[in-house]
């Protein structure tokens, strides 16, 4: 007798294994190929709605699949028929609007995920007869709310990422120099300006101790450190303090004078100082 709750179980704990342990692009892929193999379906694949008049095969095992358009009409209807519960064909009807996807199956589960913007189902299919017992139902159901969970973190990791890679690039693009350190400890930024400046080896992610210590490096080299030291114990007397034309006077061959601008930056998903140096 299969045990259907420890496969549920089972399927829970690697995904969330996954979460912790690798790249969020392929989290979704790997989620669809462990229920093929923990349900022994021989077909398992991602129909996503991608807009109103196409829908596309995404994920898909065996992988020849991918790539394939569907028209999405059929396949609404028939989701809007069942209320976007899930579909139990123990025998696939002929006038399925998936046929080519099902093509030489016997029986087929269809699992509708509703997570918008772009709504999605997994189709699951046999070549040998299934039986959908009360057991094999359950399974199906605790898998598809973890498959919306999955999807919807997908998304919005994958969404962050695309604006992080964008805002990146326009401030490597800057002519300043421009250092972010967040205020949990762990998190900071440069853009290649202030990588320069700051002599650290590139751009991008640093610790905030390494920002601390490069910054401490660079204002020792000042002229006016007096000066720099008494305005910092202004600046962060309060968090909310703000500055700006806070002149570094560097010494050097030529000596430099930096336009320092220091501001909080406050969300609810992040906190911490923005320093701008203009030369």
């Amino acid at each position: 007798m299969i045990k259907w709750e420890s496969k549920a179980l089972d399927f829970i704990n690697q995904t969330s294994r996954w979460d912790k342990e690798k790249h969020i692009s392929s989290f979704l892929a790997f989620s669809i190929s462990l229920v093929k193999n923990l349900l022994q379906a021989d077909v398992a694949l991602q129909l996503e709605f991608e807009h109103e008049h196409s829908a596309k095969v995404k994920n898909a095992s065996p992988h020849f699949h991918n790539g394939a358009v569907v028209n999405p009409d059929p396949v609404r209807q028939l989701l809007y028929r069942n209320a976007f519960k899930t579909i139990y064909w123990p025998e696939i009807p002929s006038d399925n609007p998936l046929k080519e996807q099902l093509q030489d199956l016997l029986c087929a589960v269809i699992i509708p995920i509703n997570i918008e913007p772009h709504n999605s189902l997994l189709l699951l299919g046999w070549s040998d007869p299934q039986t959908f017992d009360q057991g094999f139902q359950d399974c199906i159901e605790t898998i598809r709310l973890r498959l919306r969970e999955i999807l919807s973190q997908t998304q919005e990791r994958l969404y962050f990422q695309g604006i992080a890679v964008r805002f990146a690039a326009i401030l490597h693009s800057l002519p300043h120099a421009v250092v972010f350190i967040n205020n949990d400890g762990y998190a900071g930024w440069v853009n290649q300006k202030a990588a320069d400046i700051l002599g650290l080896a590139g751009p991008g992610e640093q610790l905030p101790a390494i920002l601390s210590d490069a910054m401490t490096l660079l204002r020792n080299k000042a002229m006016n450190t007096e000066d720099i030291y008494n305005t910092a114990i202004q600046l962060f007397a309060s968090p909310e303090n703000t500055i700006a034309d806070w002149e570094w006077k560097l010494e050097g061959d030529p000596p430099r004078t930096y336009r320092v601008s220091c501001l909080p930056v406050a969300s609810q998903r992040i906190s911490g100082r923005l320093w701008i140096f203009e030369e």
